[in-house]
């Protein structure tokens, strides 16, 4: 008994663009039939045709051999010079936006003994990364210098249950705020003694939304369709961080920082994990000899 197996990744392109057919599990029920006999190579390529934005891609004469393989694009831009606009030339000397879009297919395979390749795993993972995001450099303050950033994720994963003829979906939103101070020079008082060194104050401030849908792409006992556009929903949950940290350079060989971590997680949706909240404190002393 030989049997082989295989695995493929790609860079993948699902999003809906204006003038162009919307992509997504509502498109993935419309194309699968759950009536078909052979139903987990039908749910597979129901999945695949039904997230793709441009499928034409792998129609073109000259890609069909390998159209599977072929990758498709995700970017990311970087815009500089926001810090020249009205008001914000008061406050920042340097203003950079950033967006990104990836998104990734795999999947997973087997050759049995009569030759028929079965997919076993087949998942779509997708998301803006960040879907907005600022990097900010404030002007000196206290001949310091003081930087921020701001930034909006999110990403969305769909796994196939080939078996089950199910599909699986796991959203997540971030929401990222941070910002840190530093300066050289600065004076402390210690045993008596001034000391000149180097001080970085920072803060950060995390809130991540998630939560699990699934969809039955099955038929009930009577032969209906068992699919519902908002799917079930099995899990979620609300986790917001909260750290400051202080940390202070003596010298080249010796580093002090002392920090606070708040986590609180709050359950959403059909979730049963109990409400939550963590504090961290902590003190670390870095000595190199």
């Amino acid at each position: 008994s030989i049997t082989s197996t295989g695995n493929l990744d790609k860079s993948f392109l699902s999003i809906s663009f204006p003038l162009l057919p919307k992509v997504g599990i509502k498109k993935v029920h419309e194309i699968y039939n759950p009536e078909d006999g052979n139903r987990s190579v039908k749910i597979t390529d129901a999945f695949l045709e039904g997230f793709e934005t441009l499928p034409i891609i792998g129609k073109l004469p000259f890609l069909k051999d390998f159209a599977k393989y072929f990758p498709r694009p995700n970017w990311s831009v970087s815009w500089d010079g926001f810090e020249t606009l009205p008001i914000i030339n008061l406050l920042a000397q340097k203003v950079t936006l950033n967006h990104g879009y990836d998104c990734g297919y795999s999947e997973g395979w087997r050759v049995n003994t009569d030759g028929n390749t079965l997919i076993q795993s087949q998942k779509i993972s997708y998301g803006f990364s960040p879907l907005l995001g600022f990097d900010i450099t404030f002007f000196p303050l206290w001949e310091g210098n003081l930087r921020g950033k701001v930034e909006f994720r999110n990403k969305t994963d769909f796994n196939v249950g080939v078996s089950t003829n199910n599909i699986t979906e796991t959203l997540s939103d971030d929401i990222n705020i941070s910002a840190s101070y530093s300066k050289s020079g600065f004076e402390l008082p210690l045993f008596g003694i001034t000391l000149k060194n180097d001080i970085e104050i920072s803060f950060s401030y995390t809130r991540k939304t998630s939560s699990t849908i699934l969809y039955d792409m099955g038929l009930d006992p009577l032969g209906n369709s068992k699919f519902k556009e908002d799917g079930e929903p099995q899990d979620g949950s609300i986790r917001t961080t909260i750290e400051p940290r202080i940390k202070y350079v003596m010298s080249a060989k010796v580093t002090l920082s002392a920090f606070w971590k708040n986590i609180a997680v709050k359950p959403q949706g059909a979730s049963r994990i109990p409400e939550t909240t963590t504090n961290e404190f902590g003190l670390d002393v870095n000595i190199t000899i």
